[in-house]
């Protein structure tokens, strides 16, 4: 009798005591579980954040850190570390574009890309990386995923249609806005080309996941093998000119029924060792390029492009603005766009891009491709204004 008394207290103490013990497990696993993330997220950072010849600050809060060219996130990739690039590098390309023939009808943006005229010869500039940067993109990853279609991604694009078709470069005139988007909500305007499952776009987004704010910028975007990300957040984009920002901001954007403003960008193709680049502004500007050998489809022509708007919204949250946020008037003084929409044939040669067409997965987004227009090849985009209801 006395034992079963002594087993009743032994058994009534580890029930008292069980979730004082499990509780203090909890909080132990909890903050075991909060410095592993945390150690992660600063060998993320070390390994993003290359070390600084200069470092300088734009009037927008961004640091860039101006790395030694040779030391830049690119050379990290498995596939480029026997490589024999250099800082004075220039593409062989076929020819160089015509100069815009109604460029008094739009303005390009009036940037400044790095006070002081950029980083010292043979560095390059890179944004550096934040913990809060990385945690945003952490928690965002939780609802999409960058590699593949996710729920909640649209497009409203005008595309090259299936067939034998062989893409040297692409490219057009952007007109720039800044659509209305809010938490892990994003919002772009973008060209691509795409072999298989590798693909290459440049273009402007809204995206506070990515940036921490929601200014228009400049992007650009690598999908190839392991490698899935935008600007130099993963191995592969090697950059060459010291003065030129991946991803800057750009101040002046289009107003409804005013002359707008826009963005000159193309990828085109060397002629001589197939390596991909990116052209920017009037004077297309050089900026980097991606190296053929991170490619498998890539590695040869383009088999596919496309221009147009896409955005991202989680079901169940208001919709985000795509372009100017309104539905389509056909006018450009009013619809977001892009102009002189083209592509380098297999000859090199700078073409309009035909035999297009559109595509677009909802109907609260629309898009327009007109050929022979006084703008060339023009295709207008947008949507999402006044508010929806997913």
């Amino acid at each position: 009798m006395l034992d079963q008394q002594m087993d009743l207290r032994a058994f009534l103490l580890v029930l008292f005591l069980s979730p004082l013990l499990l509780g203090y497990n909890g909080v132990e696993g909890a903050e075991e579980l909060l410095e592993r993330e945390d150690k992660e997220l600063k060998k993320q950072l070390k390994l993003l954040n290359k070390p600084a010849v200069k470092t300088t600050k734009t009037e927008y809060g961004d640091t860039y850190d101006c790395v030694d060219f040779y030391k830049q996130p690119a050379f990290d990739h498995p596939l480029l570390k026997n490589h024999s690039f250099h800082f004075q590098m220039k593409p062989t390309l076929s020819i160089k574009r015509n100069r815009d023939q109604v460029s008094s009808g739009v303005r390009e943006s009036a940037h400044i890309e790095l006070k002081g005229g950029g980083c010292p010869v043979g560095t390059v500039p890179i944004r550096r990386i934040t913990k809060e940067d990385l945690i945003r993109e952490r928690n965002a990853s939780k609802l999409m995923s960058f590699a593949d279609n996710t729920i909640g991604a649209h497009y409203a694009v005008a595309r090259t249609r299936p067939g034998p078709n062989k893409f040297n470069g692409a490219g057009a005139r952007l007109s720039l806005h800044n659509p209305r988007v809010s938490g892990t909500q994003y919002s772009a305007s973008r060209f691509l080309l795409r072999n298989g499952n590798d693909a290459i776009q440049a273009g402007w987004r809204v995206d506070p996941t990515l940036y921490g704010d929601t200014r228009t910028r400049r992007f650009i975007r690598l999908d190839a093998g392991q490698s899935h990300c935008f600007n130099t957040r993963c191995p592969g984009f090697v950059q060459v000119r010291s003065d030129k920002l991946l991803d800057l901001v750009y101040p002046e954007v289009s107003k409804r029924g005013e002359l707008g403003y826009e963005a000159p960008l193309f990828i085109d193709r060397d002629l001589v060792n197939g390596n991909w680049w990116l052209l920017v502004g009037e004077s297309n500007t050089e900026v980097g390029f991606w190296p053929k050998r991170i490619f498998s489809g890539l590695t040869n022509l383009a088999s596919n492009a496309e221009w147009g708007g896409e955005v991202f919204y989680p079901p169940g949250t208001p919709i985000p603005d795509m372009g100017s946020g309104f539905p389509l008037q056909r006018d450009t003084k009013y619809d977001a766009y892009l102009r002189n929409v083209e592509v380098m044939n297999a000859a090199g040669q700078n073409i309009d891009a035909y035999n297009t067409e559109t595509f677009k997965d909802t109907h609260i987004y629309n898009v327009v491709d007109l050929e022979h227009t006084k703008l060339r090849h023009l295709v207008l985009y947008g949507g999402g204004h006044p508010p929806y209801s997913s």
